[in-house]
């Protein structure tokens, strides 16, 4: 559920109630916004595996996104040093094509996403983010970067996942172009997630 969002390249100190976020704990996350009509083809293909027998918590539409980079609690006085070195990182537009839909593990499926087939420039933008975070205390993630779309996360499996997945595996296709990254706030409530948008980034 999004919450509030800043114009474009608007610093974090210039947003409406933004000292409030200066003096408590935030949960961050950098993403890349998907447009509408994509969201839309992964909304029809949610209403098709909600007869699955296995628990699962869908991510509602407006709010899916591909996360380049979660970085996690940390002090709201740090805003502005995060937001200063985001607004340093440079990047050139680039175009992400959709995947099928899977599991994350064949084994003990977690999550159901929609795979994004990359070149190579979205793992260039989220090594580029990476390096402007550590050296203000942000470590390296330890694991490959694999660009996807959450659809849903499985509480509680069930043996039909797997075929109800299977039958929308090809069910959305397309492509969308990427010119920017945004920096959310991420507050966790019992309805779902709250996104605010801190900071948009122009590619």
């Amino acid at each position: 559920m999004t919450d509030q969002t800043v114009q474009p390249g608007c610093p974090i100190l210039f947003m409406p109630d933004a000292l409030r976020f200066l003096t408590i704990m935030v949960r961050l996350f950098i993403a890349i916004e998907i447009p509408e009509e994509i969201r839309s083809q992964y909304a029809e293909a949610q209403e098709m595996i909600r007869s699955s027998r296995a628990r699962l918590t869908m991510v509602h539409p407006p709010d899916m996104h591909i996360t380049i980079r979660f970085i996690g609690e940390v002090e709201g006085s740090r805003l502005p040093s995060i937001t200063a070195a985001l607004q340093a990182v440079k990047g050139a537009p680039f175009t992400l094509d959709l995947g099928s839909i899977t599991l994350n593990s064949p084994r003990s499926p977690r999550v159901i996403w929609g795979d994004v087939h990359d070149p190579g420039d979205c793992n260039t933008l989220a090594a580029a983010i990476e390096k402007a975070l550590v050296p203000l205390g942000i470590p390296a993630e330890g694991r490959r970067f694999r660009p996807h779309i959450t659809l849903a996360r499985v509480r509680q499996s069930h043996p039909d996942i797997f075929e109800e997945v299977a039958g929308i595996s090809n069910s959305c296709s397309g492509s969308f172009p990427v010119d920017r990254f945004v920096l959310k706030k991420s507050e966790l409530t019992p309805q779902g997630p709250i996104y605010t948008d801190l900071l948009e980034v122009r590619l």
